[in-house]
């Protein structure tokens, strides 16, 4: 480094061409960013633009099938350290606290839909994955079959999530 620096201290007719190719190639600052900023939005109210794509896009079923995947499995993961977490931290054993629960003599029109909503992430995302590995092999990209299987796995989710919160009362 020392070496190239002495060179250049040496021939200074090296020094100004090279800041003369620098300041030939970098191109000069129009304006600020916020400016173009303002200008941005400016075009985009003239020409009618929305702000979102939310606001284009109707929800469709394969999109919402695929929402529905990702926020299970995301609330999933998070019940069960949150939950596997809070067992740990509070006294007694599950016994126990499956006990509270009793206690709190909850009717079956409040019990049995809390049930349900337990158990339909779990068999969403169950059934949805299958569905996912069959998309893995290349079955079913046609969007007619999304459909098909889109509607077929939220309807079985949601009978065998009832099907599940009804085992106790057999």
């Amino acid at each position: 480094m020392a070496l190239s620096t002495l060179r250049l201290a040496a021939r200074p007719f090296l020094l100004s061409q090279q800041t003369f190719l620098i300041a030939r190639c970098s191109a000069p600052m129009a304006m600020s960013a916020q400016s173009e900023m303002k200008q941005f939005w400016k075009k985009n109210i003239q020409l009618n633009r929305p702000n979102s794509p939310w606001w284009i896009y109707k929800p469709h079923l394969p999109m919402l099938t695929s929402l529905c995947h990702r926020a299970t499995g995301i609330a999933m993961g998070v019940v069960l350290y949150t939950g596997t977490v809070a067992l740990f931290a509070w006294p007694g054993d599950l016994t126990s606290h499956v006990e509270v629960i009793k206690n709190f003599g909850l009717s079956p029109m409040i019990l049995f839909p809390a049930k349900m909503i337990c158990a339909f992430p779990l068999i969403y995302h169950y059934i949805n994955g299958i569905r996912h590995l069959a998309w893995d092999v290349g079955y079913g990209y046609e969007l007619k079959t999304q459909y098909k299987t889109g509607t077929i796995i939220v309807t079985a989710a949601i009978l065998a999530s009832a099907c599940v919160a009804s085992l106790a009362y057999l």
